[in-house]
């Protein structure tokens, strides 16, 4: 494979070569070849794909002009019967025909100009004329294209507007048609079709000619000069036949031999007579275009009249392109300072024009690319029959008549770019995209036929409402293929044609922040009552960042947010600031989903987040500086961590709910961490900590930074041992004297004396470095805010989401704050491969996500979820918040569920219970019918997936209330541990793993979620069904016993109301039984059983092995089968009755030989009695007996039984806490106590009635009513009071008691101090 590869390029060579050679002139017999070589994806192949493509167009530009000839000639117009069809309808179809092509949105120019040398001089002049319409179409004066046979060739004539008057004031065509009828507006436009050069200066010579009646206002010509000065008049020479001159050029690009071209064509317009000529009579363009053979593209060259030099120069920009459909194109835009001039690629329909501009080497900026790509939007009506490409039938469907012109239009550009992607060039950080609509829209085209209503509002706010609306369609389909081809920008530009404020012409720019966010900004065309100048005009409130500029002002260069965001790009993430932005439409999002009631009852007030900086108090921020909100442009951090305080209104807390999001900016110094960003990050860290909202951050770092001494690096000198000689090696690097002086900051040195030459040398001992975070303060901070982001997992909410590479101390965060989400592009590592490779002498690693990719962090426990984007990854985060608490000890985000808590469970496994289907459903495969789980539908979001997979984790909702989730996988799964490259002997290994088994990998699983679950305080529901743990030599050794007593402990210590429950076809056995008992921790563990479920030390044929042996199933034999007790008894009365021993023993025998038989005939079937009588030990019933499990649950009616008991844990949990609160740990150590005295006022409240204890409906009545127990909180607050007045006044120090009470009062609020003072007072009397 590698000898095959490396002889890629010469292939590739010689294939291009071929093509040129032999598929060129006859690219249609070659189709099935190009189209299996342009299916080639491999970034290898990228040329010869880009190369199959063009001549695959270059086929159906043959196909349509085969297809343009028949359509134009009188071939066709016969009837049915055959029957010629009248004159008049005649050309009334021939007309329509020529409109059809005048609005075909493909590249009909290129084939009529193959057709100009048609042999049917009918067909000729229709085909020429179909052309000037198509050119003009907009500048055209109806009926006014004439023709006229020349014997050097044929000439056409016509009159259209000048160009600047259509886009004057914005107005559309129908506004200028008073303008057009006006003779003083019009000018002239004049084609010679010629088939040699040679025949030129006739042919002009005669156009001319034909120009001569008009008057001075249409720039006609008197005694040679020019009448008009400012007449802008057209001249288009075609070239045509493939013997002419110029065809003789042929290339197999249109640039590679340009300007030999250029240079006849320039010679021969430089002749003296004919230039008089053409500028005398007003010819301010003359365009060129050269036939050429079949297949391919004509030629284009343009060129304009200088008033400097007095000649006719060809302009570049216009090069490929038609003046009268440059106006449309604004091609003086792309002219940009600092750039080189734009090198021109054509698409391959010709339908896109691209130009890519590369930043001058002399700008001391980074050398960038950009990329300018322009088209005309010409919409067909919908019986025209030259429409090629079409889009998705469910997207056009859902999309308006405009939207799905404008979108067509962007995939094929998309398209060019993407085969252009890998070309030598590259692909551009930074494209714009300018699409021009020719035809006028009704706001009605605006609308998709989905939502047509019968009336529209005319004014410019309803414009500015559907043109957001349509682009934002758009960009819903091409948003993300956008941004992964640095797509950043693309101009719409259209004229509205209506009776109110919005009619004219507009402007929608859209700007990509990610793939799946953009900005978009309206604008009107508006003209400067002073200057006459057209300029944007923002239609919204808020005005755009083109307001006020000048409508053909070029682009500017990239300000600095582009800049940054372009490196982020490179990065293949997203620039740091734009996350806000993501959050927003994620949350959007989540309101649009309408997943809970709140989305269905509450109209959001659209201000989805409310976002602000937090920034170091003082300017020289370090450690322990304290953090401020402030409000600051984006991208002015000067360091590479920025954080921001979020207030957030989510479907669970409409009103708000704040968060920490701190993220490395991965544009300054690739987002490595150096002294001020450990101590920002730390300070972030600790606000979150202090406040006790959840703290998110967003992961896209080098590591600890790396860095030298820049001072001393430009001017350090060495210390050779011979000078002569630098090869022998050298004894020191030192600073001359003066340099010295000025750095010795920056070094410890020691000074040495040169005997020979008497200089004096400082050489380097050690460098310091005036700048800060060179090297090992770096992992000095690092350390610090390791230490940080452990404790926040402890104290609040963490998670970390890789949106880029993470690595050293980043991948250590994503594992120290325990939840992370990975983007499946982005690699975790501690080292980059290369250093690693440079470590083993050899190349072993070749990429970052072989070391550090999903395929390994998801898969070992690191990654808890993985996503393909960004904006995935803020829905995943959103999504994790919509199940904890706002801040730690807050309420749990309870919204109502639209799945009834009270309905049944109608899946039901048999034979092994299918976890998943159990917690959240599945799709009946035989019916189709939805079979419902226990938790509501669809709020199943399943952690640690790819890890240990014998169990299976994650978070739901039960009737809405947030749950964690422990379930068993039943089937046996495969463990694929990795090779290692960097081991030469390592292979890959697939362990299997079966099902209701605890691996250890699974146990530790299952403590960390326990963890995680407990820290989010989640109430907990492990649905039980181990048969026990792995014991094998290699368990152990992995450490089997460790994480099962991880179990133990994280059970133990849980503090939310946990339920263990036996589902349906469950078992608990063993080892996996004594880790979830209720006794581990019985204030807040409960144990449920279904009716079928099994529970006991072991299985049953287990305990027939150690309690039913085989001799103990013979005895329950010979107890119960009828033939062997009466053999037993023949047995007995034989040995005991015969008077001959020796036919005692002889019959004897026998019967024993026949009780041995008939054993062993029963022992299958009393084995499986054994069996079921050890079953009958497992049952749920003898577990209820026992009280080892609170209640049997029937699996039908487990949702609402939980639902409800879950209400009544969370219920008294909630008064428990108050409970607690008020009276403080001494008095109520412990839960238990509090529910005691709970219960204990509540069944004051009821009559002392116990049995009202269990009424959930009166406890709820009772909790929500504080006057029923309020008094019994202040007795417990007074006591607690008492209690530490009692501690201080039993102390020695008889003024401890008074100061202490000075010092309370003190920091009391001055109307509660004087409460506190009149109850002493009534106190002391």
């Amino acid at each position: 494979m590698c000898v095959l590869f490396k002889g890629v390029k010469s292939k590739n060579k010689l294939i291009l070569r071929l093509m040129e050679a032999l598929v060129y002139p006859n690219p249609s017999a070659y189709r099935d070849q190009l189209i299996r070589f342009s299916a080639l994806n491999h970034t290898a192949y990228s040329g010869l794909a880009l190369k199959a493509s063009q001549l695959l167009e270059h086929t159906k530009l043959s196909e349509l002009r085969t297809s343009i000839a028949r359509s134009l000639s009188e071939l066709e117009m016969f009837t049915e019967e055959g029957e010629r069809i009248s004159t008049p309808r005649r050309k009334m179809a021939i007309n329509e025909r020529m409109e059809d092509l005048v609005c075909a949105p493909v590249a009909v120019e290129d084939a009529l100009v193959a057709l100009f040398d048609h042999s049917d001089p009918t067909l000729q002049r229709r085909v020429v004329e179909t052309y000037i319409r198509r050119l003009y179409q907009h500048y055209l004066v109806r009926g006014s294209v004439r023709m006229q046979w020349h014997r050097s060739g044929l000439i056409a004539l016509w009159e259209f507007s000048e160009e600047h008057i259509e886009q004057r004031n914005g107005q559309s065509a129908s506004l200028l048609k008073p303008q057009v009828e006006d003779p003083i507006g019009r000018r002239w436009g004049v084609m010679v079709v010629i088939k040699s050069l040679q025949l030129l200066s006739t042919a002009i010579e005669a156009a001319l000619k034909e120009t001569s009646h008009y008057g001075a206002g249409v720039g006609g010509v008197s005694n040679g000069n020019p009448i008009n000065s400012n007449s802008s008049n057209m001249l288009h020479i075609a070239l045509v036949g493939i013997n002419n001159q110029m065809s003789t050029l042929q290339d197999s690009g249109d640039e590679d031999q340009a300007q030999e071209r250029i240079n006849k064509l320039s010679k021969i317009l430089k002749d003296n007579t004919i230039t008089s000529h053409l500028n005398g009579a007003g010819v301010r363009v003359v365009s060129c275009i050269i036939q050429r053979d079949e297949g391919r593209s004509p030629m284009r060259h343009s060129f304009k009249w200088s008033s400097d030099k007095l000649y006719y120069e060809e302009d570049p920009m216009l090069r490929h392109v038609e003046p009268p459909l440059s106006t449309f194109l604004e091609l003086d835009k792309v002219n940009l300072e600092g750039y080189n001039d734009a090198k021109y690629t054509p698409s391959r329909d010709r339908q896109w024009h691209m130009y890519t501009l590369v930043k001058n080497k002399k700008d001391p900026r980074s050398n960038d690319q950009r990329m300018f790509l322009r088209t005309i939007v010409r919409q067909p009506s919908v019986t025209n029959g030259f429409l090629f490409g079409s889009i998705d039938n469910e997207v056009q469907a859902s999309s308006s008549f405009t939207s799905n012109s404008i979108l067509r239009s962007l995939m094929a550009a998309l398209e060019e770019i993407e085969l252009r992607a890998h070309s030598e060039t590259g692909m551009s950080g930074h494209s714009h995209m300018y699409l021009c609509i020719m035809r006028e829209q009704r706001l009605f085209d605006l609308i998709p036929s989905s939502r047509m209503t019968n009336e529209v509002g005319q004014d410019e706010k309803t414009a500015c409402t559907l043109l957001k609306h349509m682009v934002m369609n758009i960009y819903e389909h091409v948003g993300v293929r956008m941004h992964r081809l640095s797509v950043c920008q693309w101009e719409v530009k259209l004229w509205l044609d209506c009776d109110g404020q919005a009619n004219g012409a507009w402007r929608v720019v859209v700007t990509s922040v990610t793939g799946h966010t953009c900005t978009v900004d309206i604008y009107r065309e508006v003209e400067d009552p002073n200057t006459h100048q057209l300029f944007y005009r923002s239609a919204t409130p808020t005005a755009g960042p083109l307001h006020g500029i000048a409508l053909h002002e070029p682009y500017k260069p990239l300000d600095a947010i582009d800049l940054k965001r372009a490196a982020a790009r490179k990065n293949e993430t997203t620039y740091c600031y734009d996350f806000p932005l993501a959050f927003e439409t994620a949350l959007k999002k989540s309101w649009e989903s309408g997943i809970s009631h709140v989305a269905e009852s509450n109209e959001h007030n659209q201000r989805y987040a409310e976002v602000t900086e937090l920034i170091f108090a003082d300017s020289t921020g370090s450690w322990g500086t304290p953090l401020v909100p402030v409000e600051r442009p984006p991208g002015s951090n000067n360091f590479g961590v920025v954080a921001w305080n979020m207030k957030l209104s989510t479907p669970e807390f409409p009103g708000g709910r704040e968060i920490i999001v701190v993220a490395n900016d991965v544009t300054f110094k690739a987002g490595s961490f150096g002294p001020r960003e450990d101590a920002f990050f730390d300070a972030v860290t600790n606000l979150a900590c202090e406040r006790k909202i959840p703290l998110i951050y967003l992961s896209a770092t080098a590591g600890a930074r790396l860095g030298v001494a820049e001072e001393i690096k430009a001017c350090f000198h060495v210390g050779w041992s011979d000078d002569q000689s630098p090869e022998r090696g050298f004894h020191y690097i030192y600073l001359t004297e003066q340099d010295y002086s000025r750095l010795s900051s920056s070094v410890i040195a020691h000074e040495l004396k040169v005997p020979e030459s008497g200089e004096t040398r400082w050489v380097v001992d050690t460098i310091v470095g005036k700048e800060d975070g060179l090297g090992c303060e770096n992992l000095h901070g690092s350390g610090a805010i390791a230490s940080a982001y452990s404790k926040a997992y402890r104290e609040t909410f963490t998670l970390t989401f890789v949106t880029g590479r993470a690595i050293g101390i980043g991948a250590y965060l994503a594992r120290l704050g325990m939840r992370c989400i990975q983007r499946l592009d982005q690699p975790i590592i501690l080292t980059g491969y290369s250093a690693l490779n440079k470590l083993l002498g050899r190349e072993v690693y070749s990429s970052q996500m072989q070391l550090g990719g999903p395929k390994i962090m998801a898969t070992n426990g690191v990654v808890h979820l993985t996503v393909s984007d960004d904006l995935e990854g803020v829905s995943a985060i959103l999504k994790w918040l919509s199940y904890v608490p706002p801040y730690v000890g807050g309420p749990l985000p309870i919204v109502k569920s639209l799945d009834p808590p009270e309905r049944a469970v109608t899946y039901f496994p048999e034979n092994s219970c299918d976890a998943r289907a159990a917690i959240c459903g599945i799709q009946d495969t035989q019916g189709g019918k939805w079979l419902d789980g226990m938790f509501d539908r669809e709020s199943f979001v399943e952690t640690l997936e790819g890890w240990a997979k014998t169990v299976i984790t994650g978070r739901a909702k039960l009737g809405g209330i947030p749950v964690g989730i422990i379930a068993v996988e039943t089937e046996t799964v495969m463990q694929v541990i990795p090779a290692d490259p960097g081991q030469l002997d390592s292979a890959e290994r697939v362990v299997p793993q079966a099902g209701q088994v605890w691996f250890p990998d699974s146990a530790a699983k299952t403590a960390q979620a326990l963890l995680d679950f407990n820290r989010e305080e989640l109430p907990l529901f492990i649905l039980a069904n181990w048969r026990g743990f792995s014991g094998g030599q290699r368990d152990l050794f992995e450490g089997i016993l460790q994480a099962g007593s991880m179990i133990v402990e994280n059970l133990r210590t849980y503090k939310q109301p946990a339920f263990v429950y036996i589902p349906k076809a469950g078992e608990l056995r063993g080892g996996a039984w004594v880790v979830v008992d209720s006794k581990i921790n019985p204030e807040h563990i409960e144990m449920y059983a279904e009716r079928t479920a099994r529970g006991n030390v072991l299985e049953a044929p287990g305990l027939i092995e150690i309690k039913f042996k085989p001799n103990e199933l013979e005895e329950s034999m010979l107890r119960l089968d009828p033939e062997l007790i009466s053999l037993n008894a023949k047995l007995l009365k034989e040995t005991s009755a015969s008077p001959s021993p020796w036919e005692t023993a002889a019959a004897a025998e026998t019967i024993r030989r026949s009780m041995a038989a008939r054993r062993k005939q029963l022992m299958p079937i009393y084995t499986q009695v054994a069996t079921r009588f050890a079953e009958l030990h497992d049952t749920s019933a003898r577990m209820a007996a026992k009280g080892v499990i609170s209640k049997v649950v029937d699996w039908e009616e487990s949702r609402a039984f939980f639902y409800r008991r879950l209400q009544r844990r969370l219920a008294e949990d909630s008064l428990a806490k108050q409970v607690r609160e008020a009276a403080g740990e001494q008095q109520m150590p412990t839960h238990r106590s509090a529910l005691e005295c709970i219960k204990k006022w509540y069944l004051a409240s009821q009559g002392g009635d116990g049995e009202k204890w269990g009424d959930d409906e009166a406890f709820f009545a009772w909790k929500d009513d504080p006057d029923k127990y309020g008094k019994y909180l202040e007795e417990l607050k007074a006591e607690r009071a008492s209690t530490l007045l009692s501690h201080l006044a039993e102390t020695s120090d008889a003024k401890a008691l008074p100061n202490g009470l000075s010092l309370l009062l003190s920091k009391m609020d001055p109307a509660k101090r004087e409460q506190v003072m009149d109850g002493l007072r009534q106190l002391l009397g």
